[in-house]
């Protein structure tokens, strides 16, 4: 999508919608969001509405926060999943073979 066609108005809300759809437990679109806008919001000159920092900010705000959870979430469950037993297995995707 090419941002310089785009009005500064019609910008702003599609920034709004990949803000707000982050939301849905969808953390690529605030990825989006950032590469997407981050010239807009930090590097182009303003244009009199600071919603689109604001929004940008939140947005990597928000993908680092996932990143770190998901992050935990893999290092808790590689470290103690055949502490777990059968749930352990369950969550699995695949089961490894041998012993843990």
């Amino acid at each position: 999508m090419n941002l310089e066609r785009v009005s500064n108005e019609d910008k702003l809300e599609l920034c709004r919608k990949y803000y707000l759809g982050g939301f849905a437990l969808l953390p690529f679109l605030w990825l989006v969001n950032v590469l997407w806008f981050f010239r807009e919001a930090f590097v182009a000159p303003p244009y009199g509405e600071p919603l689109i920092k604001r929004y940008v900010r939140r947005s990597a705000l928000g993908l680092g926060l996932w990143g770190v959870a998901l992050g935990a979430w893999v290092g808790v469950f590689q470290s103690r999943r055949a502490n777990w037993g059968a749930l352990g297995d369950y969550l699995a995707f695949t089961l490894p073979l041998g012993t843990p």
